[in-house]
């Protein structure tokens, strides 16, 4: 279990890595999120490409046993993404982004009432402490409009179902160790969403971006092979709930930057909202500690 915790830390960890690198982008180039997502996974896929023949292994030749799961987690992710980007078209990235942690809410009962899963009392005050800390952690930027609420919640299903398939994915590769099943299952998921990229790409007008991109690409490439080992060991639940100290790690990681002087960082904001961001992402710190323990006693 602690390595699942660990992979989901550093999942979180790159994720904030890979979020201040499109924050770059955008600002530095004066993109469009669109057009980040578009060259971003084209990129994604190149570097799929490169890497999936020194990944060869006889299994990947039963594509039947994973072709199901692995289409359904690119599927929803691209629905959570486009979900994503119209929450952010309607309000601010700093409200919309802290909401994604009630996706862990939308787990739990999706296990509940789908799969018949049953938690402690401990993992389900652990998970409305997560959910309570998402929505806290939002409303310190203000009040979210309606409409972007509604595609915060749309994302959060669309994450939620392709975390449920990349599960399944994993489990499809159980006969390789846990990295080498982790990265296929990336670089697959990832070569899909890039050929749906090439879809748009003649929409984009800022083409010769492409390379620029590759920061948040590879960023978000570790993120996610750390998340499909994560949920393999842990399960998605769990894993969601480790996965929302990002917030926590954000705050961090703006401070850092700010020191630094680094151009693209966020200002820091007033006292009273760095208060309210750290305790709520801190909140979200000691559900993952509650959920553990509720583990530990199933074990």
């Amino acid at each position: 279990m602690i390595s699942g915790v660990l992979f989901g830390f550093a999942a979180a960890l790159m994720q904030s890595v890979s979020y201040v690198c499109s924050a770059q982008f955008i600002c530095q180039h004066k993109a469009t999120p669109l057009t980040l997502l578009v060259l971003m996974h084209l990129v994604l896929g190149g570097i799929s490409l490169l890497i999936l023949p020194f990944l060869w292994h006889p299994e990947l030749l039963n594509v039947g046993n994973y072709a199901t799961p692995l289409l359904f987690t690119a599927l929803f992710y691209g629905v959570g993404q486009i979900s994503l980007f119209q929450a952010i078209r309607a309000s601010e990235a700093s409200r919309v982004s802290p909401l994604l942690g009630l996706k862990v809410l939308v787990l739990a009962l999706i296990g509940l009432l789908w799969f018949g899963d049953s938690y402690e009392l401990i993992q389900w005050l652990a998970v409305a402490l997560c959910a309570l800390g998402a929505v806290w952690l939002s409303a310190s930027g203000g009040r979210i409009h309606g409409r972007a609420l509604f595609w915060v919640v749309m994302a959060c299903v669309g994450y939620s179902l392709s975390d449920l398939s990349v599960l399944y994915t994993m489990r499809s590769f159980e006969q390789l160790p846990l990295i080498h099943a982790a990265a296929v299952g990336v670089c697959l998921c990832y070569l899909i969403c890039a050929v749906a990229s090439l879809l748009l790409y003649p929409r984009i007008k800022e083409k010769h971006l492409l390379l620029q991109s590759t920061p948040s690409a590879l960023t978000w490439l570790l993120a996610m092979m750390c998340l499909f080992a994560c949920f393999a060991e842990i399960g998605v639940v769990f894993g969601g709930i480790v996965q929302s100290s990002r917030g926590l790690l954000s705050i961090f990681l703006g401070v850092f930057l700010t020191w630094v002087g680094f151009r693209y960082a966020e200002k820091m904001p007033a006292k009273r909202v760095f208060v309210q961001r750290f305790s709520a992402s801190a909140l979200m710190l000691l559900a993952i500690v509650m959920f553990s323990l509720g583990a530990n006693d199933l074990i």
